[in-house]
């Protein structure tokens, strides 16, 4: 991999992350040249970096204008809602039949992971915990055997979580959602495809609906937000190295509850 890409990646995880956290509100519009201070990198790679994101659907080109955020709606989230259903609806079902002992253990080891790391106590958004649980999701449906299908699958969960991890900012609690993850291992493990996917749609609908009433105050129906942040530069060494960008999380009064 070149240097120019390995940047553009760089950038490209940089720019996701505070887009997926909230840190760029949604529909601000994103100028290059603010992007290039802000990041610490050149034209290119930046480019490079808006397209992939373009096409992970959390930013949208509008033409000549330029690019902006990704609005959230509650039509969008009804339709993001319905699709995640349909694909990993899917992707469960064939990974139901498909699967090995190999992935029974994976979701197991997965599911045990995310039981024994509870939400952080003092913050609102726990990166260790939401890694925990996207992993438990992806283990559920890794053995569905379609490279497309999955990477589908990351985009709309990433999407999804984008308006999960809003709410849960704006009504500065978590969502409080039925103990749905056991029955989905049991169903999973047990081969009921038909079982395993009504609860699977019975979770995120659950999840649907708390945000909708978590962002209650907060929709923005197509109005552009401001950018509220600074964000510290991803820059390449002298070495040619780059430095990761930190994460801080938020601290707040959370009431612990799983999420979708």
């Amino acid at each position: 991999m070149t240097k120019s890409l390995t940047l553009a990646q760089s950038v490209q995880d940089a720019i996701s992350n505070d887009i997926l956290t909230g840190r760029l509100a949604p529909a601000a519009w994103l100028r290059l040249a603010t992007l290039q201070e802000s990041y610490g990198v050149g034209l290119s790679p930046l480019r490079e970096a808006m397209a992939n994101l373009v096409g992970r659907g959390l930013v949208i080109q509008e033409g000549q204008r330029g690019f902006r955020i990704a609005p959230v709606t509650k039509a969008d989230l009804e339709d993001l809602t319905e699709t995640r259903c349909h694909i990993e609806g899917l992707a469960l079902r064939l990974a139901i039949a498909a699967g090995d002992t190999e992935w029974e253990a994976n979701i197991l080891a997965a599911q045990h992971r995310l039981l024994r790391k509870p939400r952080s106590p003092d913050r609102l958004i726990d990166e260790e915990w939401e890694e925990l649980h996207r992993a438990f999701h992806l283990a559920l449906v890794e053995a569905c055997g379609s490279a497309r299908l999955l990477g589908f699958w990351h985009q709309l969960y990433d999407q999804f979580d984008r308006y999960r991890r809003l709410a849960v900012n704006a009504s500065g609690h978590h969502p409080s959602l039925p103990a749905l993850h056991e029955r989905l291992v049991e169903t999973v493990l047990a081969r009921d495809a038909v079982a395993a996917i009504d609860v699977l749609e019975r979770h995120v609908h659950s999840s649907a609906d708390q945000v909708h009433m978590m962002m209650a105050s907060r929709w923005a129906e197509g109005e552009p937000a401001r950018v509220t942040w600074r964000r510290a530069a991803v820059r390449a060494s002298s070495t040619g190295g780059e430095q990761e960008p930190k994460t801080a999380g938020r601290k707040a009064r959370p009431r612990s509850a799983p999420g979708a």
